[in-house]
């Protein structure tokens, strides 16, 4: 019975692999104003790190990053949802705001107690140059900025979808906005990233400061080649290829 139980739990988790890797996009929308690289590699156990980018009109395209709360097949249904409504709020072209806010009214819904979605949606202004975003309990954005030659973390407030199961979860999310210049960079991830332990010391974690280093050390690279670099520092750090956790990562490189 135990051995039985044990392979239908592997099945299940093969099935929800190929769920979450079907529902990643296999290309992003193309504009002369920036770039764009991601990488994503699953745990043993299935989680449900997603992202993706929906062109809203000519001179605007959505992004997001999100991390569903759970591992296995729960977690690829709920990375389903996530992506349903990303598609369908990102056509509307709401503000950030209200985009979560009409997002955690429908997962509501759908997702069990104790249950949540971390997740940071950008619209991505060309003609304005500017960036509208709001982030729902995720990692803070990492952003290079060229004019005054600084990487910093943007740290805002913001509460995980389902977390706040009614009309009060306004009050704990909002709409922030920056310009871009030519050579600015955004580093989106999932705490797979910043959590990974050190294969020397499994009480350090790769941590912020260490991540915030390396795009320092890259910036003037193509995003296809800070994300390159970035995974392949983590994989020295950990020492394995055996994940805890999945590891999720988009870089945005503004251009002229």
């Amino acid at each position: 019975e135990e051995a039985f139980q044990n392979e239908r739990y592997k099945e299940e988790l093969k099935i929800a692999k190929t769920v979450q890797q079907s529902l990643l996009p296999q290309k992003f929308e193309q504009d002369s104003d920036f770039e764009i690289s991601a990488f994503s590699a699953s745990a043993d156990e299935v989680g449900g790190d997603y992202y993706d980018t929906s062109r809203i009109n000519e001179h605007t395209v959505a992004l997001i990053i999100a991390d569903v709360s759970g591992k296995g097949t729960t977690a690829a249904l709920h990375m389903s949802q996530m992506k349903g409504i990303f598609h369908s709020l990102a056509q509307s072209h709401l503000e950030p705001k209200e985009f979560m806010e009409r997002a955690n009214q429908a997962l509501v819904y759908c997702l069990e107690r104790g249950s949540f979605i971390s997740a940071s949606y950008f619209i991505v202004d060309t003609k304005e140059k500017k960036i509208r975003y709001s982030r729902a309990g995720h990692c803070p954005v990492l952003y290079f900025c060229m004019k005054e030659n600084k990487v910093s973390y943007l740290k805002d407030k913001g509460a995980a979808l389902g977390m706040i199961r009614s009309k009060d979860y306004c009050k704990f999310i909002e709409t922030n906005e920056i310009k871009y210049s030519v050579g600015d960079v955004m580093v989106l991830y999932t705490d797979g990233i910043t959590e990974a332990k050190s294969h020397a010391n499994k009480n350090e974690e790769f941590g912020n400061e260490r991540l915030a280093d390396i795009l320092n050390e890259n910036k003037n690279l193509s995003a296809g080649e800070i994300d390159e670099n970035i995974i392949k520092q983590l994989y020295a750090f950990s020492g394995s290829n055996k994940l805890n956790d999945d590891y999720t990562l988009m870089t945005i490189k503004f251009k002229g």
